[in-house]
């Protein structure tokens, strides 16, 4: 029994369960079985990491080395070179693009001391590693000792160790070997040679023929070849040693010789005996030396050691010198500072709540660029876990200063697509540090969400060196990396308590088609670690929930090519037919095949199932196989990420689950099953879901933070925490509000803010009218506005028109009033009421604001922009019935003396000459696509006007709201205000600056359906296809409303407007009939979006009009609007029985300025399609 639960039970073991089967009987497996279960899973990963204090050089990916000198945990040795040493010194390469190390060698000088003892300086490029009373002796080819001449010297190989003993055997052989004769030398252009490719010196070719064929000779290839004459050195390893008489201010040290055994502490001893200590203490919190200088910070190592062009040597720090306790009276024993990398416990239930990102910053590379500006360059990777399926529930929200996530800010080239990592040809190219730094990040922020890795753990800092970490450029000859993950694997299992759950795990990797030799390398050790580790941490969950954890393993997918698998209407339709790829079949023929149902049907008791005939009865068919294969679409890897041992030079992560990202790569048609159904059924549909789903009971919300970026909504990446994109903000009176804040009610921040009159007068500090002290309002009257004798009254000297009434084109008044009654308070809605003297219904008022009026370089926030009504001097409107006013949420305050801030009215005339009416501004500005061209008007009539105001300082996010991860709703909500107007939400903004989306139930969409209609993309109808009146498919369009909505010269003309409450909000067929009746139009069938320049309309409001994008190619980025036009959902059907949907719009319209019909989208298309399904 125990034989085969366990892996081999001891002596002990098994008279113990003896004893207890002669007691208890058949019970006693029963009992052990259960103690077995009840067991937590001994994780392989965490026993790894757990001894994973690797010394280190090269830290880019992983960790920041350390500590320093003075700081508790610090490390020193007492030999005088490590085996990064000697890979410095010998060079190492492999196919990643590095062609060795750097050939730092190894120095020999006599020095006279006092003028009469001579010693021996042993140096590592340039500096001091120990000072011996003789010269080191090497054994010569006669096989006799002969002392090493004065010089420099490549260290071939070195044991970390003092002297030849390991252990309980001498090593003489191995301890240390030097390349007597002559060292390698480097003649690459960046180490101040010649680019020959050789390690000779010589001036060649970079190629060689070898065999007949060409082939590339490296640096280290010819210095291997040279290390195999290495010679043997006398007594090995030099002990660290420093003469009595040594000129100590001369070098960095620390004296450690008053401390005792608890704070001195012998590691390792039975490996390397008296070989390497740890300070259990910190030394001068100053963290100087005993000569009164700084101590250096091992992670400034990472300004060069990962993109070295340092001739012949890294660019070492200095070292530091440690003077141990002494047992020996009057004797000192020194050590040498034992650098090491640093890795952090990164759990998933505690998570690092930084993230990494003070170890970015502390290790970061400042460099100029050509501009002259200062940039701060990634070195450090962050570790903050990217939210994947098995994390989410356990991440946390993070206020540390500087929290950092390892999905960088989206780079958006002209396409709207984020753009891939650079590389060059030694690895990554250096990154801005603010791409993994949000400006959400801090104490006063929207809050960074921070996720951890399942037993992610710190090493401890006891266990010493076990295992090591592989890097490309410090890949150790005498380290066998294969066998870290074999060793660990063995001595886990052997030592693990939970042995049931070790042999169970162990049988679950052999029935799964995955490999620790995989992960794209099979050097690496935790990566390939963790492969194991899915199935030991999971050895007793349901089988569903370990086919889900191998699932979305890297390793799997890459063995089992799903990796990046697409949807054949991905690349086809992008690439207009040219790519016409299936999905590959690999991973779903082999989960049916080998994880899970096998190929023929069994009994309940084994026995194999067989028809009528006696044949055997196949559990799938090939029709199931290539239905399956589409399920696998879509799957990538994380973004690559610190603390864990990965391949070094890649940009996405081989150990973090894979995620989902694109709708675009995925499969969206129906896929059978295997009882001929299909999957989704007996889910609801989506049609069927109540009004306002996200107000019911069981709707889920996830928590973004300061990032307004979703995870499972598509939203374009130039959207990013962009504050012209109008987001839906909650009311504090919403029910819903108060699930997802879950309000603390703060007292609020404290202030010595005055209070103030709320009525603006003319400041010479600002020139512009200035409301000083708090207040629930500020007024800027008609009298300030009105008096034409002074300077513009704006921040930045804009042109503010004649300020005269008896002209028209005026701002006459406008104010800044609080919407709850409260003092005007930083991050509070406020309203804006604005009164002007208009010309005409052409004239438009735009409205901005700033929260930095006192910068010499003032930044407007673009609010949105109205049409002025017919009697001059009343407030400004929308014509939204629903929500009239012009309102906005102020800046955040975070300044106990409160903040100025600002707002400006700009009134432009319709009637100013257009100075080029074909050029590109012209024509956006005409279509009402974007925003106005400038906060500062040039028109010969315009009129704009500023004023500066006092706020209370903001409530902090973190005081306001106790934020969890996820929110599930326990009750069905009443809806408040916004939430009534809106059919369903996206991201929604909870406080200012901390959003949460909302993640729509499980439901089946169906492919037919009754009575649908016409929607169409693009601002000129130019593409067309069926939506389901009943989902909120496709943006409002509203035609009407405007006696001059018209061009004068045709009254016939439909243009709709895109009226949104936010911005990409989708609306059904009723919502969008509501929406056009709340502003006074109506639904229809339009010939294009607009209005023009000179047409009354409101499609810049909240810029909803620049959603207006039509692409047969980049379908994902398309958007529809709602027509009145019926549209037909016909089959079409191939040779092999399979079907295709094909949508047939009416053709009630042609393309605007042309004489054909619109396109029919291309997945949907009659001759276009390739989206058959069974």
């Amino acid at each position: 029994f125990l034989d085969r639960t366990t892996w081999g039970p001891t002596y002990e073991e098994i008279i113990d369960f003896e004893s207890r089967i002669e007691t208890n009987g058949t019970r006693a497996y029963a009992e052990w079985v259960k103690a077995q279960v009840e067991m937590e899973a001994t994780s392989h990963r965490a026993y790894f990491r757990t001894r994973l204090n690797a010394r280190t050089v090269v830290s880019y990916q992983y960790g920041i080395p350390g500590p320093r000198a003075c700081d508790v945990n610090a490390k020193y040795r007492r030999f005088a070179f490590t085996y990064n040493d000697v890979e410095l010194s010998r060079g190492w390469y492999n196919d990643a693009g590095t062609n060795g190390a750097p050939f730092t060698t190894m120095g020999q000088n006599q020095i006279s001391l006092n003028g009469d003892t001579v010693v021996y300086e042993i140096t590592f490029g340039g500096e001091t590693r120990t000072v011996l009373d003789s010269p080191l002796q090497f054994l010569n080819a006669q096989g006799s000792w002969q002392p090493l001449l004065d010089g420099e010297y490549t260290i071939c190989s070195a044991e970390e160790t003092v002297g030849v003993r390991i252990g309980d055997h001498d090593y003489p052989e191995y301890s240390l070997q030097l390349l007597v004769d002559s060292p390698c030398t480097s003649s690459y252009r960046d180490r101040g040679g010649v680019d020959d490719g050789k390690g000779d010196g010589s001036i060649d070719e970079e190629q060689i023929k070898v065999n007949g064929k060409l082939v590339s000779v490296f640096d280290s290839d010819i210095c291997t070849q040279k290390c195999a004459g290495s010679r043997p050195i006398q007594n090995g390893n030099p002990e660290v040693k420093l003469p009595s008489d040594w000129d100590l201010a001369s070098i960095n040290w620390v004296d450690l010789s008053d401390l005792d055994s608890s704070e001195v502490v012998n590691l390792n001893q039975l490996r390397t005996h008296d070989a390497s200590y740890m300070i259990t203490v910190s030394l001068d919190p100053s963290c100087v030396d005993m000569n009164g200088n700084l101590l250096p910070d091992p992670a400034r190592l990472a300004y060069t050691d990962y993109m070295s062009t340092g001739k012949g040597r890294y660019n070492l720090d200095m070292p530091v010198f440690a003077r141990l306790p002494s047992t020996t009276p009057g004797e000192a024993k020194w050590a040498l500072h034992d650098v090491r990398t640093q890795l952090r416990t990164n759990t998933l239930e505690s998570p690092a709540m930084d993230g990494g990102g003070k170890a970015m910053r502390r290790a970061s590379r400042s460099v100029e660029n050509a501009d002259g500006q200062i940039k701060d360059l990634v070195v450090t990777r962050c570790i903050n876990v990217q939210r994947n399926v098995f994390n989410e529930d356990y991440c946390k929200i993070s206020y540390e200063e500087d929290a950092c996530e390892s999905v960088p800010k989206p780079e958006i080239n002209e396409a709207g697509l984020m753009m891939s990592f650079q590389k060059d040809p030694g690895g990554l190219e250096p990154e801005p540090l603010e791409k993994y730094m949000p400006k959400y990040a801090g104490p006063n922020g929207g809050g960074v969400v921070v996720c951890g890795s399942p037993n992610e753990v710190r090493p401890d800092v006891y266990k010493d060196d076990t295992f090591d970490i592989q890097n490309r450029k410090m890949h150790s000859h005498r380290v066998n990396y294969f066998n870290l993950k074999r060793a660990s694997f063995v001595e886990t299992i052997l030592s693990a308590p939970d042995q049931l759950c070790q042999k169970m795990g162990w049988a679950l990797a052999k029935i799964f088609a995955t490999s620790t030799q995989m992960n794209k390398d099979e050097i690496n050790s935790e990566t390939n670690i963790n492969v194991l580790d899915n199935f030991v941490t999971c050895c007793h969950c349901t089988y569903k929930e370990v086919m889900k954890r191998s699932t979305y393993n890297e390793e799997m997918a890459s063995q089992l090519t799903y990796l990046n698998n697409k949807a054949v209407a991905a690349e086809y339709h992008r690439t207009d037919g040219e790519v016409r790829a299936h999905p590959d079949e690999n991973y779903s023929r082999e989960i049916l095949q080998l994880h899970s149902i096998g190929l023929t049907k069994m009994n309940d008791d084994g026995t194999l199932v067989r028809d009528e005939f006696g044949n055997l009865v196949d559990n799938y068919t090939q029709q199931n196989i290539f239905t399956s294969a589409k399920i696998w679409t879509g799957f990538t890897e994380s973004f690559r990420r610190g603390n864990y041992e990965d391949l070094d030079w890649t940009t996405k992560s081989k150990l973090d689950p894979l995620q989902i990202e694109s709708v675009l790569l995925r499969d969206w048609w129906p896929k059978i099953d295997l009882l001929e159904g299909y999957i989704g059924d007996r889910k609801p549909l989506c049609a069927d879901s109540p009004a306002r789903s996200f107000l019911r009971r069981g709707a889920t919300f996830r928590l973004l933070g300061g990032s307004d970026r979703p995870i499972s909504h598509e939203d374009p990446n130039e959207w990013h925490n962009d504050k012209d994109i109008f987001r839906l903000t909650l009311d504090p009176q919403s029910n819903l509000y108060d699930k997802l804040c879950n309000p603390k009610n703060p007292p609020p921040p404290e202030t010595t803010l005055q209070s103030g009159t709320g009525i603006a007068v003319y400041s010479q500090q600002y020139k512009v009218g200035y409301c000083s002290g708090s207040n629930d309002s500020c007024m800027a009257t008609e009298n300030l506005l009105s008096k034409p004798s002074r300077e513009p009254l704006t921040l930045d000297g804009c042109s503010d028109g004649p300020n005269d009434f008896s002209r028209d084109e005026m701002v006459k008044w406008f104010s800044v009033n609080s919407v709850d009654g409260g003092e005007l308070r930083g991050g509070q809605l406020i309203q804006i009421r604005a009164a002007v003297v208009p010309f005409s219904k052409l004239d438009r008022v735009d409205f901005y604001i700033t929260g930095n009026p006192n910068s010499a370089n003032v930044k407007w926030q673009y609010i949105t922009t109205a049409a002025p009504v017919e009697n001059p001097g009343a407030v400004i409107t929308t014509k939204y019935s629903a929500d009239p006013h012009i309102t906005v949420i102020l800046p955040p305050c975070h300044n106990s003396a409160g903040c100025q801030q600002a707002v400006r009215i700009v009134l432009r005339s319709g009637r100013n000459p257009d100075p080029d009416p074909n050029g590109p501004d012209s024509k956006a500005r005409a279509d009402g696509n974007f925003k106005p061209d400038s906060p500062c008007p040039v028109g010969e009539f315009d009129d704009a006007d500023d004023a500066v105001f006092d706020v209370l300082p903001s409530y902090r996010n973190q005081d306001e709201c106790d934020f969890k991860t996820i929110v599930t709703l326990d009750e069905n909500l009443a809806c408040h205000e916004k939430e009534c107007r809106v059919d369903t939400i996206r991201t929604i903004e909870v406080v200012p600056g901390t959003y949460y989306e909302y993640l729509r139930p499980e439901c089946v969409y169906f492919p037919f359906y009754q009575d649908a209609a016409k929607v169409f993309a693009g601002y000129d109808h130019s593409i067309a296809m069926c939506a389901d009146k009943r989902l909120p498919s496709a943006l409002s369009t509203c035609c009407g409303g405007y006696s001059d909505r018209h061009p004068v010269d045709r009254e016939d003309r439909e243009w709709a407007d895109v009226l949104s409450e936010y911005r990409g909000e989708l609306l059904t067929y009723n919502g969008n009939r509501e929406r056009c009746t709340s502003w006074g139009r109506s639904i229809c069938d339009p010939e294009r979006l607009g209005p023009f320049q000179g047409q009354a309309g409101h499609c810049i409001h909240h810029m909803s009009c620049a959603d207006s994008f039509g692409s047969t190619t980049f379908i994902d980025k398309t958007k529809y609007h709602w027509t009145t036009a019926g549209c037909t959902i016909k089959v079409k059907v191939d040779a092999s029985g399979m079907i295709a949907v094909v949508h047939s719009p009416d053709r009630t319209r042609v393309v605007n300025g042309a004489d054909f019909y619109p396109t029919v989208q291309s997945h949907v298309h009659q001759e276009k399609t390739v989206s058959f399904f069974f």
